[in-house]
């Protein structure tokens, strides 16, 4: 479950407990006002820049921490600024000893990760960590769809009749990411929307977490979604 970690509450910390040692990481007993002014100290410590930024914005920063089932340490961290005239979002993993930065969104960011873990995926595991690994890659362009729920539909969908039999169209193409072995390790099928195209992909994930792109085609053009050119 994500926890939000208020950056109000961060303020607190930097006050009042600055000398004060962490608990365990994901422990009940970690105070949270503890937990931003530590995880922010990391990300200062990996990228300068963007923590001048979330340090600049307090009151309009929210922090949330993903644990992710394939990594024994890491979590994924989320830090949202929202800016008056625009929003940003930087990510991090973070281990509460150390973070990596993941807001570049490149696989070399990854595996930096995947290799401070030892990470030896089983088959169970590929399917999270595939998504994970496309939605942070690609500087963050890409994001596996396995149902309808998953795409974000334009609203006229609802009500223009060709736009909806477009959306029930593709809805029917969508299914659920599959996984096999493979001689490298395992291979893996999906759909990946980029854009407003859906592509069929097929995977190669090593047990290192390596991720190679063997194959992609389009399967649905010109979706009815909003996306950036």
């Amino acid at each position: 479950m994500h926890r939000i970690l208020v950056a109000a509450v961060w303020v607190l910390a930097a006050t009042h407990c600055d000398t004060a040692r962490p608990g365990k990481a994901g422990s009940l007993e970690e105070p949270k006002v503890n937990a931003d002014a530590q995880t922010l100290q990391r990300i200062e410590q990996v990228d300068p820049v963007h923590a001048g930024t979330i340090k600049q914005n307090l009151a309009a920063t929210a922090f949330t921490r993903q644990p992710l089932g394939f990594y024994k340490r890491f979590q994924l961290v989320t830090v949202d600024v929202r800016l008056p005239h625009r929003a940003l979002r930087f990510k991090y993993a973070d281990d509460g000893k150390s973070a990596v930065n993941l807001t570049p969104a490149t696989p070399e960011a990854i595996y930096k990760v995947n290799q401070e873990e030892a990470l030896t995926l089983e088959a169970a595991e590929v399917p999270e960590y595939l998504r994970f690994f496309v939605e942070n890659t690609e500087g963050g362009k890409r994001r596996l769809v396995e149902r309808a729920e998953d795409v974000q539909w334009l609203p006229a969908t609802n009500t223009d009749p060709t736009l909806s039999a477009q959306k029930a169209d593709v809805s029917k193409q969508l299914h659920p990411l599959e996984v096999t072995d493979g001689e490298e390790g395992f291979e893996a099928s999906a759909l990946v929307l980029v854009g407003n195209q859906l592509l069929a992909c097929d995977f190669v994930v090593r047990k290192s977490g390596k991720v190679q792109l063997a194959k992609q085609q389009v399967v649905a053009d010109a979706l009815p979604v909003p996306f950036a050119r």
